[in-house]
C-alpha cells in the first residue's frame, strides 16, 4: 500500500530540515512524498531540492509544487489533489515523525482494512515541557481527542468528503466531524506517531487571540450540528490552553 506523506510550507527553512529527516527516516519505503510550498522567499526551496537526492535514493515518488496559496489548508487541498497514495498523512513543515509511525500505521491498515481514518498521539513540544496526547473516539467528541498531525485518510475518504475549508483555522477538526457525521469510521492507534512543537497555527500566544479562537471552534461545532452547550466546551479548551502556552 502506498502511503502519501504532504508536507504544506511557507518560509520554513528553521524547521523543514527536521521534518524532511523523520520522513528520509521511515521504516516504510511505499511512500509518495508530495510539498506544496506558498511562494517562499526565504531559501525553503533551495532546502528542497538539496533534499532532492536523498528522497531519490530512498526510493520514494516525490513531487513539489511552489506557488501562492489561500493559506495551510488550501494547500493542504492541492496536495490531497496530487496524491496517488491510498492512504493520506499531512505533516506540517515545522513537525516530525517517529521513525516507525508510517510502520505502524501499514500494520493498523492491515488489522482493520475497513477504517476511513487512521489517528494516532502526538508528542506536544513546549519548550522544555512535554505532553503525550492521545486521540479517542467518543460519543460525545470533542478537539481534546483529535490529532491532526497524526491523521491517516483514505483518499477515497477525501473523494468522499471533500477539501478542507480554507477559513477557519479549526477547518480540518470542521472536515473531521463533517467526515464522521456522514459515516466515516475511525481507528485510534495507541503508539506516538508525530512530533508537535507549539508556536505553529495552531497554538495560541495572546488573550485575544484565545477568545477569538473560542468562537471560530464553536461555529465548527454548530456548521456540524452539535449542541450549543459545546460552547463551553470551547471556553474550557481555549483557556487551558492559553495557561497552557503562557507558562512557555
Amino acid at each position: 500500500m502506498k502511503i502519501t506523506i504532504i508536507t504544506v510550507c511557507y518560509n520554513s527553512i528553521a524547521t523543514i530540515r527536521r521534518t524532511f529527516d523523520s520522513v528520509l527516516a521511515q521504516t516504510y519505503d511505499d511512500v509518495e512524498y508530495i510539498v506544496v510550498d506558498g511562494a517562499s522567499t526565504d531559501g525553503t526551496l533551495d532546502v528542497i531540492h538539496e533534499y532532492e537526492p536523498a528522497i531519490a535514493e530512498k526510493g520514494y515518488v516525490f513531487r513539489f509544487v511552489s506557488e501562492p496559496d489561500k493559506g495551510m489548508y488550501d494547500a493542504m487541498n492541492k496536495g490531497i489533489g496530487m496524491a496517488r497514495g491510498e492512504l493520506i498523512g499531512i505533516l506540517n513543515s515545522d513537525d516530525w515523525y517517529e521513525p516507525e509511525a508510517l510502520t505502524i500505521v501499514a500494520q493498523a491498515c492491515d488489522r482493520v482494512p475497513g477504517a476511513d481514518i487512521y489517528m494516532g498521539a502526538i508528542r506536544i513540544h513546549n519548550g522544555g515541557r512535554i505532553m503525550i496526547k492521545h486521540a479517542r473516539d467518543r460519543r460525545y467528541r470533542t478537539s481534546r481527542d483529535f490529532n491532526h498531525p497524526a491523521m491517516f485518510v483514505r483518499k477515497s475518504c477525501y473523494d468522499t468528503i471533500g477539501n478542507y475549508g480554507i477559513t477557519n483555522v479549526h477547518d480540518d477538526y470542521g472536515w473531521f466531524l463533517k467526515a464522521v457525521k456522514e459515516g466515516a469510521e475511525v481507528l485510534i492507534i495507541e503508539e506516538i506517531l508525530t512530533n508537535y512543537p507549539t508556536g505553529g497555527a495552531g497554538s495560541v500566544k495572546s488573550f485575544r487571540n484565545t477568545l477569538k479562537r473560542i468562537g471560530t471552534k464553536y461555529k465548527v461545532y454548530c456548521d456540524n450540528g452539535y449542541s450549543r452547550l459545546y460552547y463551553l466546551e470551547c471556553v474550557m479548551q481555549e483557556l487551558v490552553k492559553y495557561v497552557f502556552l503562557r507558562k512557555n
